[in-house]
């Protein structure tokens, strides 16, 4: 369902719809995030790889191909833990590197969060904000979900239907309920 804002609604491969207000909370978290950990790079993708939102330094970087390599990573490591029984929410991937340790999350059903340290900050506390911060994304998505349920509840399909039978047929169903 498109809104008319006047801004943008970006649909991914994965099937799924941002709407600008989600655009909007995703821009607000992914900054939140970078000065918090500290973070010296944050990826935002979807579960097919496709690049939602990035902050901070990635010059270097091939987003693109970064993006799909955290979609599979996440999704090979997700299907590890289910296999050794040991799958939880917000599963997080950890690699640890020369200068800096990345962190791998889900963020949700649909999006996956990747999350750049240097080696001075502390797991710990890295592993903690970055887990708030998955679950902050995914519920920025769920409810954006519910609400574009919820108004399309509201919306006619046909502009013939007479509001009467439409009435009538929402009495019916709520009498039928009890």
């Amino acid at each position: 369902m498109q809104r008319n804002t006047g801004q943008e609604v970006h649909r991914l491969r994965c099937g799924v719809t941002i709407l600008p207000e989600q655009s909007e909370a995703f821009a607000r978290l992914t900054t939140e995030l970078l000065t918090q950990v500290p973070a010296s790079l944050v990826l935002l993708v979807d579960v097919a790889g496709q690049v939602v939102m990035t902050k901070g330094s990635h010059d270097s970087v091939d987003l693109i191909m970064l993006g799909s390599l955290v979609a599979g990573d996440l999704a090979a490591s997700q299907e590890i833990a289910r296999l050794t029984n040991q799958y939880q929410d917000y599963q997080i991937v950890l690699r640890e590197g020369e200068n800096f340790n990345t962190f791998i999350i889900e963020a949700g059903d649909y999006l996956a969060l990747l999350v750049q340290v240097e080696r001075e900050v502390p797991l710990g506390w890295a592993r903690m904000v970055i887990k708030r911060m998955g679950q902050s994304l995914a519920q920025v998505m769920e409810n954006a979900e519910l609400s574009a349920e919820t108004e399309a509840a509201f919306i006619l399909d046909d502009p013939n239907d007479e509001l009467s039978d439409l009435f009538g047929e929402a009495l019916d169903d709520l009498w039928g309920e009890l």
